[in-house]
């Protein structure tokens, strides 16, 4: 007997450990860091560059670019501080959302086709009351400040937004990130902040964005992509209407989804070129402009912590160091709402929200570079960093109103900060 009892008292710990034990097994590993292969990123830039057109030489199985598109090349929007870099007003992308009936309905607005002006999409085919206007101006879309009188009258049930391009430097280090890390940084926010709900705009809480796979989306301005090859692969179909292995091209939005084109215009292989292409653009530094002291940047530094930025653009994440982002999806309020999807949208898991990421929910945009890829927020509304934490809504509330009690001299330091943030070519 008691020999029974000795060998339940050595059994009941060993299993009350076992299912950490087993968590520890199974817990996702670091992703590898691997070398980029030199040969393939050249051959990607190449593709990076070129500017397309129909029937392209480099799509003998495809019909090249089209037949709706937003740009002729990738660097045509991703060239700010370099090729990969961001884009201006000018490359803004504009998305839409409609519920009508009971049934929803999103996707992009593109502004060219290829047979001619007469057949680009138009927000009229999102909603017939709507003008007919291809590239709508970002003030025809937001209400903006001083312009007010330029903004088309959306009917109910209809959101129309823009995306604005994000840079692409440091994506490696960012697709090498592994997901526990992410989820992590979540859970650590909702404790310190006693449990408050991601759902909620009282506290910088986050949470990440659980795509249908049930992998953590960290690309794109909503987290809609696991990876960076998948954000690659819908670029290209979204921005150049080439289709790929990883997403089919675009069928004009007034045309049905079953007449979309099957072919692949891109294979997987020159997929993955572009991919390494992007994955092999350096991280941005952090340097000082011309007349700023370091001692000006270094207490800037420590001002963008204290007014609470560091909460939600957490300054190294994994082993990307110096990406100020937390890579969670945080509710902006209501000044920063954004309908439509650019790629396919995230279905959450259960433990998520009940409709994938909301209208003001936005992940948390690397600062890296922000220098150097001015306008700002989802769709370049802030003109300026000063402008971008004034927009501040939502979660972001507290510590914008954290930098407007800052004397202008404190103010101006911690963008001082926010300066030395450069592309790498700089």
């Amino acid at each position: 007997m008691d020999r029974t009892y000795r060998v339940w008292y050595l059994l009941v710990p060993l299993l009350a450990v076992l299912p950490a034990g087993a968590r520890m097994l199974w817990w996702q590993k670091p992703r590898s860091v691997a070398i980029v292969d030199q040969s393939m990123a050249k051959a990607g830039e190449a593709l990076f560059n070129h500017e397309w057109k129909l029937k392209d030489p480099l799509c003998p199985e495809g019909d090249g670019l089209g037949p709706v598109f937003n740009a002729r090349s990738c660097v045509a929007c991703h060239h700010q501080g370099g090729p990969g870099g961001a884009g201006g007003l000018a490359s803004n992308v504009t998305t839409f959302t409609t519920r009508q009936g009971g049934k929803a309905r999103e996707g992009v607005v593109h502004s060219h086709h290829i047979k001619g002006d007469q057949y680009r999409e138009t927000l009229q085919h999102v909603h017939t009351t709507l003008p007919a206007v291809a590239a709508p101006s970002l003030a025809q879309v937001v209400a903006l400040p001083g312009q007010l009188g330029h903004c088309i009258q959306f009917p109910s049930g209809v959101h129309v937004s823009q995306r604005n391009t994000p840079a692409l430097f440091g994506a490696k280090l960012i697709d090498e990130i592994p997901e526990r890390v992410i989820v992590a940084g979540a859970k650590a926010q909702k404790l310190k902040w006693g449990m408050a709900p991601a759902d909620g705009e009282n506290a910088p809480v986050g949470r990440a964005s659980r795509l249908a796979n049930g992998k953590v989306g960290r690309f794109g301005w909503k987290g809609q992509m696991a990876s960076l090859s998948d954000f690659v692969q819908a670029a290209c179909a979204n921005e150049l209407g080439l289709g790929n292995p990883g997403q089919a091209q675009p069928a004009p939005i007034y045309v049905m989804a079953s007449s979309r084109s099957t072919t692949v215009d891109l294979t997987l292989k020159q997929c993955d070129e572009l991919t390494a292409f992007c994955a092999s653009l350096a991280k941005p530094v952090e340097k000082l402009s011309k007349g700023m002291s370091e001692e000006q940047a270094a207490v800037g530094k420590k001002l963008f912590t204290t007014v609470g930025c560091a909460e939600c653009h957490t300054p190294k994440l994994g082993n990307a160091d110096g990406i100020y982002s937390d890579l969670l999806l945080h509710r902006m309020g209501q000044e920063l709402v954004g309908g439509g999807s650019y790629g396919e949208p995230p279905i959450p898991l259960p433990d998520a929200s009940d409709e994938g990421p909301s209208p003001s929910e936005w992940r948390t945009p690397p600062l890296w570079g922000v220098a150097d890829s001015a306008p700002y927020l989802h769709d370049g509304r802030a003109a300026s960093l000063e402008e971008a934490i004034k927009l501040h809504g939502g979660q972001g509330s507290r510590s914008r109103d954290n930098f407007a009690k800052l004397s202008q001299v404190d103010q101006g330091r911690l963008i001082a900060f926010l300066k030395t943030l450069r592309a790498p070519s700089h």
